[in-house]
């Protein structure tokens, strides 16, 4: 019976499982290999960018494939495949590329609707009448239209993409430059006005481009081509190829190492908002020359990536601040409590009207005038000279012990999401990118817990102790039966802690996109126990489909990180 057992999970009726042929090409720049089909599971090994690998099982939304460690499991979100289904079936899986996808009871949209599916969705098409595909999802089936479905053959698991040998010309600023045709795929980089990029493809909605050595996917709508006869008349400007790959630096004093690894040797420094040309990408390291002509290389996640171009170029005289971070808030007056005017986007460039403390006074678009902190920008002279003065609260970091305590862990997944999210490895994947920032700023970083592992709350609160903790933060994220609750709260309980809460919070609250709940006392063990400095942060609620969809993605997870770390520059500067 047993055996039975084990067996049925691979049958063909079940529609999970399907032995395949064929391999995968990973499509991100470091892709974890677990143990088994799930987040959950252990990782057995990392592969990166353009590494292709045998296929040899599928299950669900995961391949498993032979690599030098072993036989691994890989998301199928994070690759790009080319299989062979080794059963004769006339149905083949799918997933739907957009949110709120109706699914109908007939090929039409007067038909009536049976239930909604979301982006990443995985279906089984099971048949087509004209642009309408039969679909099942979780036992229900429907009809939905082709357009909102991705893979329709069983040999891709994106749309299909139609050849374009074009070169493009980028008509708005801090447009983002994703690694798959979809608002939900992971950032690469940006592309501001004016900059010039070959298209490869497309798809609908979509242009794929050349972006340094990789493809890349941009808007269809920040695009235009040249009709033949631009206005330079030259030949030469007119079959011109995309300029080079920049990285703008987003973090102050970036070690600069002679390999691709944190144990290289330091070479230089480098300042945030300052820009390189990227010479070479390595497992996510990338290769800079330094004004001295030595060349070393730089983690790619403290790298926002764009291109150089003319179009940048200006003849003013006076300084541009270039903003560092989406959703960086311009205000109408020089303080954090001042109105938000406008939420500006990394990469965009304002002009300096005058300064005021540590705020820049810029001009808008529309001529109006706004405030921008001057800790979360670039600035330049009209030459392109890096005039961003040394701010009087840079350093306090350096030697701080902090101990990152990711909410969870093991047996204890925390809260569950409104979509299967689970909370215990959100918590990780913030706890690791904001011990990254910190360890970039010379602090000393202690981990609660490095992998998904239970610990228990007498325990984190003993590691505070025993390093004699100079700031202790638990990050989680929030759940409640409401699901339209939203927002992002910042808890402490003895006196003592409230000075630590009130600055990150207010970096949070000036950075990130959600809802501020406020700084409030909360009766939690790990910092009701804790005698040293230490807050708990709910960067927001699983709960809430919107707000679940939104902490997930890169960008958010990033902001979040860095909220917190000028959160805690702020604190130890005071």
């Amino acid at each position: 019976m047993l055996i039975v057992l084990l067996l049925l999970p691979f049958q063909t009726g079940g529609g999970n499982v399907h032995a395949e042929t064929g391999k995968v090409t990973i499509s991100v720049s470091t892709l974890n290999v677990r143990t088994g089909p799930g987040l959950s599971y252990s990782v057995l090994t990392k592969v990166h960018r353009g590494e292709e690998y045998k296929i040899v099982d599928t299950q669900k939304d995961w391949y498993k494939v032979k690599t030098d460690s072993g036989e691994g499991w890989v998301a199928d979100w994070l690759v790009s495949a080319e299989t062979a289904v080794s059963e004769d079936s006339s149905t083949h899986e799918a997933r739907v590329n957009t949110d709120g996808l109706r699914v109908r009871t007939g090929p039409s949209t007067s038909d009536g609707v049976v239930t909604v599916l979301h982006n990443g969705d995985a279906v089984n098409v099971t048949d087509e009448d004209g642009e309408w595909l039969l679909i099942e999802s979780g036992g229900t089936r429907g009809w939905v239209h082709s357009q909102y479905v991705s893979g329709k053959d069983s040999t891709s698991s994106t749309p299909s993409k139609k050849s374009e040998n074009e070169q493009g010309i980028i008509t708005d600023n801090a447009l983002n430059v994703r690694n798959s045709p979809s608002l939900q795929s992971s950032v690469l980089g940006v592309l501001n006005k004016g900059d010039k990029v070959e298209v490869t493809g497309s798809v609908t909605g979509w242009y794929e481009i050349e972006f340094g050595n990789d493809k890349a996917w941009i808007s269809e709508s920040y695009v235009e081509f040249s009709d033949g006869a631009d206005d330079a008349g030259s030949d030469e400007e007119s079959t011109s190829t995309p300029e080079d790959l920049v990285g703008i630096i987003t973090v102050h004093g970036l070690n600069v190492r002679d390999e691709t690894s944190l144990n290289g040797r330091i070479v230089g420094k480098v300042s945030k908002g300052e820009k390189y040309k990227l010479l070479k990408e390595k497992n996510n390291w990338y290769q800079i020359k330094l004004e001295n002509g030595n060349k070393g290389w730089i983690a790619g996640w403290y790298v926002q990536k764009t291109v150089t171009a003319a179009a940048h170029e200006t003849n003013s005289t006076h300084e541009n601040v270039t903003i560092l971070y989406n959703g960086t808030n311009i205000r109408s007056e020089a303080n954090t409590g001042a109105s938000v005017l406008k939420r500006a986007a990394s990469g965009e460039s304002f002009p300096v009207n005058s300064k005021n403390g540590d705020w820049y006074e810029v001009e808008l678009p529309d001529g109006s005038a706004g405030f921008v902190a001057g800790w979360v920008v670039s600035v330049r002279s009209a030459a392109g000279e890096n005039t961003t003065p040394t701010r009087k609260k840079s350093g306090g970091l350096q030697d701080k012990v902090i101990v990152i305590d990711p909410g969870h862990g093991g047996r204890d997944s925390g809260t569950t999401g409104a979509s299967g999210t689970l909370e215990k490895l959100l918590t990780m994947k913030t706890g690791e990118l904001l011990a990254e920032k910190l360890k970039s700023a010379g602090a000393k970083v202690i981990m609660t817990r490095k992998t998904d592992e239970y610990l228990s709350l007498p325990s984190r609160v003993s590691l505070s102790h025993y390093y004699q903790a100079d700031a202790f933060i638990s990050i989680h994220f929030d759940s409640i039966m409401d699901s339209s609750i939203a927002g992002h709260t910042t808890y402490y309980y003895h006196n003592q802690q409230k000075e630590l809460a009130d600055d990150i919070h207010g970096s949070l609250s000036d950075r990130l996109p959600t809802l501020d709940r406020g700084v409030r006392i909360g009766d939690y063990h790990v910092i009701r126990e804790n005698n040293r400095p230490a807050v708990l942060l709910e960067l927001g609620f699983l709960s809430n489909p919107t707000e679940e969809a939104n902490v997930n993605t890169q960008y958010f997870q990033d902001l979040a990180a860095t909220a917190i770390y000028h959160g805690l520059g702020d604190y130890f500067s005071e």
